[in-house]
């Protein structure tokens, strides 16, 4: 489904976000953020993701770290390496917010990195500055 926004009378159509978080609640609370300004689908696996991604299309991809059988850093590998979703980006998610994950966010190529609990107006100008 494409949502569409009137501003004066005009229509646009809304970028498109796909949130991948195991956990449902960050899923809702990221939803309850996104859902007035984006079009916003979720998916609760690396696995999920990637078969989103074969059928669906999206305009920034939202991507946690710490999950079960894959984590973040091998689902955002596996996206670079397939021509049709390589240049969609990527903010990664995570509560795991020392120096070390966030240098490593940006040298695998992360275009941003919200921690968790992250705090909605960081959350939407960060996306916002990545959607420009």
């Amino acid at each position: 489904m494409i949502k569409y926004e009137k501003t004066a009378e005009r229509y646009y159509e809304m970028k498109k976000i796909l949130i991948v978080d195991d956990n449902r609640l960050n899923i809702i609370a990221a939803k309850n953020v996104l859902n007035d300004i984006y079009s916003v689908s979720s998916v609760t696996s690396g696995e999920q993701a990637l078969e989103f991604l074969n059928s669906e299309s999206c305009d920034l991809i939202l991507l946690d770290i710490n999950m079960p059988d894959m984590d973040g850093f091998e689902v955002f590998e596996k996206l670079r390496i397939s021509d049709s979703v390589k240049d969609i980006p990527v903010i990664f998610l995570t509560a795991d917010n020392d120096a070390n994950t966030e240098t490593h966010c940006f040298d695998c190529g992360a275009i941003d990195f919200i921690a968790k609990p992250f705090v909605p107006a960081v959350m939407r100008s960060r996306i916002s500055r990545v959607l420009e």
